[in-house]
């Protein structure tokens, strides 16, 4: 008989299952309700601004190329291939800070110094910048809201100050390249790029 009321005891605590209640249930549901409400006020507020860090990396690299290519081209209308010998008062003087910019009749496909880059320094009537075109004259796919401003000035002391009065710099020309990428808003900060051209 004893024997009996053990496996008894034993078939009783094998049917005894842990399990949650119906408040616990109700409680962990609001928990989750809760939580879910917050990450998806925090990661999905502006879905807008999920594209802005993509459209900066382009501008970027739009920036790059454009640098690099600027940087290709003579110092100064003066300069003869493979920069000597440099352009200098004595000899043949370098286009005046005054003078800056497209020679003539040139296009973007024909610049051949740094300083006709400087067409594109301030803005194009009523809008930011000027529209992101390649040396043809195209707006690159994918490109085209895009807006850029290009200013090129004089600096052999190298302290960012172009063109500055009564200072004779003629042997540095300061290059600023801004690249702005379109917002939701409209265009976004500028991404700037500056680099310098030594006369030699």
């Amino acid at each position: 008989m004893s024997c009996e009321v053990s496996i008894a005891s034993l078939c009783k605590k094998s049917t005894i299952q842990g399990g949650f209640s119906l408040v616990e249930l109700v409680v962990g549901i609001v928990v989750m309700a809760i939580a879910l409400t917050y990450m998806s006020t925090v990661f999905f507020s502006n879905p807008g601004r999920s594209v802005e860090p993509l459209l900066q990396i382009r501008a970027a690299e739009f920036g790059q190329s454009l640098m690099e290519e600027i940087l290709a081209k003579n110092f100064d209308e003066s300069t003869p291939v493979g920069g000597v010998p440099a352009c200098a008062p004595a000899t043949t003087p370098c286009t005046a800070s005054g003078g800056l910019g497209i020679d003539g009749t040139e296009t973007r496909i024909s610049f051949n110094d740094v300083d006709d880059y400087h067409l594109y320094c301030g803005d194009e009537a009523g809008k930011t910048g000027w529209p992101l075109v390649s040396p043809e004259g195209v707006s690159p796919q994918g490109f085209e809201n895009f807006r850029m401003r290009i200013c090129v000035g004089y600096d052999d002391d190298y302290d960012g100050v172009i063109n500055e009065a009564g200072v004779d710099e003629l042997d540095a020309k300061l290059i600023t390249v801004e690249l702005f990428a379109p917002q939701v808003g409209g265009l976004g900060t500028a991404i700037t790029f500056t680099a310098y051209k030594g006369n030699y």
